[in-house]
């Protein structure tokens, strides 16, 4: 049975979780039209995927009617460690080799009770370790349009009388970008090493170290992106980043059923951008401190099955820019969840958190406080009735909040802290797997926040972040089917729809900016014979108004379809080796992967 790791935090099966869940391993992961996680994602997961530039490091994920900024409302994990950060970067998704991956599990919707502040969107978990010893060593080789150029080495293996195993890996990726001045290069290391006990209980060890460069052609005129989209608007622009990670997690056996987990971390990011079209240089360190302890009980209550979990969360994020402002954050958490089957085939879920979140800056001028304290309580209700096998329904109302980016809060008209958001959701859906190569599945949702935040150039001088004067609402359906024939073929549809809107205030009835309403895709693929797939796909997304614009008062960036194709062949004369091919924007399609009122970053063009 697939067993989906649930935020790393409850090995619980996908059957017996209340969302919409999408779980990718093995030979998915070995796509070749995916050249990392954002594109492999953006192809096959039901999520909005930006990359600005084209360029890998500014990659995002977004998800259920959120634009700007909307890689703020998901939570993104690498082996159970946080990569989203205190400031208003996007996460590092190039720390994810897709080339060491193991598994993708994609959970859609609010998970507030295991994730705390800012899973509000849905969750996405990458996880590189292997539980065998069997050894085995890979060296994968890339090369594609504007010089790009790449490599990742892997290797893993251990000692299965004593009972530890290890994995290693490094990947390499250069290029000249798409547009001028827009080139990168960076290195990722990952490592780690994992000790196991008789009685399941493990203790693991991981480390990354990254270090990136990268230029800024800077946004364009709506003539220029017409006329000269491969053109920059800065020359001399560029940006650096390193840093490091150290995890450690746990798993104990306390006694039969009855588990204690711990595990902690310390990462450390150094960024430096030099802005000469502006003659300003900005750098800053980013750090965070984490640690988490969880008591699992598996026992049976009254003879019926029984998941409890209740824990204890910690994280600390300095923000330090040298002779500039710095601050520093705290979360505490307290949470619990539980599983109850009712029967064999239905089950109750029930969950709640109390977080606390500690702000405050020091060497800020011009800001009314420094300081704030805020208490949040969430909860999760929900159900999962389970009729026939392969077939789930579910049903989950829950309450969730975030808190404002550390630079949300330092740039307000008023020079005060921003509420967090607050909201509720519901959600409600089926997936049906049946005939052994079948997969059917809906999801409806909706969600009402409070205070949502946002930066509104509508707001004068020169625009603020501000708390929405009012509710937004966000009303939603996604479906999704596919079909799989080993060795002959497969292909699947998704397609979501959402309204996304304020309801209330100054901007009452209108749109929330760069969010398209309806998007679809198709992906497909048949195999030739044996050793040749041949594939190809199809992405929709409709209009939208552009970021910034609340009162929907510019024309909508146009909608856009997008078209690639793939081959791959794996000989049966050299066991291990595989080769592919893809070619990207088939049409070589002239569209914007973000743009806001009056600029335009272009999206890249046939590759």
């Amino acid at each position: 049975e697939s067993v989906t790791v649930y935020a790393t935090r409850i090995d619980q099966t996908k059957e017996r979780v209340p969302a919409q869940v999408e779980v990718y391993s093995g030979k998915e992961l070995d796509s070749p039209a995916c050249g990392g996680i954002a594109e492999f994602l953006s192809r096959k997961s039901l999520v909005d995927v930006h990359s600005m530039n084209g360029n890998p490091l500014f990659s995002s994920v977004a998800s259920r009617g959120f634009g700007q900024n909307g890689f703020a409302r998901m939570k993104i994990l690498l082996d159970g460690e946080e990569l989203n950060n205190v400031d208003m970067s996007e996460p590092n998704l190039t720390r994810i080799p897709l080339d060491c991956a193991e598994r993708v599990e994609v959970l859609h919707g609010p998970n507030p009770v295991l994730y705390g502040d800012g899973a509000i969107a849905g969750v996405v978990n990458v996880t590189t370790r292997r539980e065998d010893y069997a050894e085995a060593t890979r060296l994968a080789l890339k090369a594609g349009s504007w010089n790009t150029f790449g490599a990742n080495f892997r290797t893993k293996g251990g000692d299965e009388e004593r009972a530890v195993n290890y994995n290693a890996s490094y990947d390499y990726a250069e290029s000249d970008g798409f547009r001028d001045r827009s080139a990168y290069r960076m290195h990722t290391a990952n490592a780690g090493v994992r000790r196991h006990f008789g009685n399941g209980s493990h203790i693991a060890l991981r480390s990354n170290y990254q270090n990136a460069f990268y230029e800024l052609p800077g946004a364009l005129s709506y003539g220029e992106w017409k006329n000269s989209r491969r053109s920059a608007a800065y020359y001399g622009d560029w940006a650096r980043l390193h840093g490091w990670a150290l995890s450690i997690d746990s798993k104990i056996k306390m006694a039969e059923d009855r588990w204690l987990c711990i595990d902690g971390g310390f990462s450390d990011q150094y960024r430096r951008a030099v802005y000469k079209s502006s003659r300003s240089d900005l750098e800053y360190f980013i750090r965070n401190y984490r640690f988490s302890t969880r008591y699992l009980d598996e026992n049976a209550v009254c003879g019926i099955e029984n998941r409890f979990t209740a824990g204890f969360d910690f994280r600390y994020d300095d923000y330090d820019a040298p002779g500039a402002p710095r601050f520093d954050r705290y979360r505490y958490a307290l949470f619990a969840y539980d599983e109850f089957s009712v029967t064999e085939k239905f089950s109750l879920v029930a969950g709640a958190r109390l977080e606390f979140i500690e702000n405050d800056w020091s060497r800020s001028s011009g800001l009314a406080e420094s300081r704030s304290d805020d208490w949040e309580g969430d909860f999760e209700l929900g159900a999962v009735y389970r009729p026939l096998d392969g077939l789930k329904s579910y049903f989950k109302v829950a309450r969730f909040h975030r808190s404002a980016f550390c630079d949300e809060m330092n740039y307000t008209r008023d020079g005060k802290f921003l509420k967090p958001e607050t909201g509720y959701s519901l959600d409600a859906g089926f997936e049906w797997n049946f005939a052994d190569e079948f997969t059917v599945g809906l999801n409806a949702y909706a969600s009402l926040m409070k205070d949502e935040i946002f930066f509104d150039p509508a707001v004068l001088p020169w625009g603020y972040n501000v708390n929405s004067p009012d509710d937004t609402r966000r009303v939603g359906l996604d479906a999704w089917a596919s079909w799989e024939r080993e060795k002959t073929a497969d292909i699947s549809i998704r397609c979501g729809v959402v309204d996304a809107g304020f309801a209330g205030g100054m901007y009452d009835g209108n749109d929330v900016p760069y969010v398209p309403n309806c998007r679809a895709g198709v992906n497909a693929g048949y195999w030739l014979w044996d050793e040749v797939k041949i594939g190809g796909g199809m992405s929709f997304f409709s209009s939208r108004y552009p970021s910034g614009d609340y009162a929907n008062a510019a024309d909508k960036l146009k909608g856009y379809v997008l078209f690639d194709v793939s081959a791959y062949y794996e000989p049966c004369w050299a066991k291990g080796l595989k080769f592919s091919l893809a070619l990207s924007n088939l049409f070589d399609r002239n569209y914007c992967d973000w743009a806001g009122v009056g600029y335009y970053y272009p999206a890249c063009g046939r590759s």
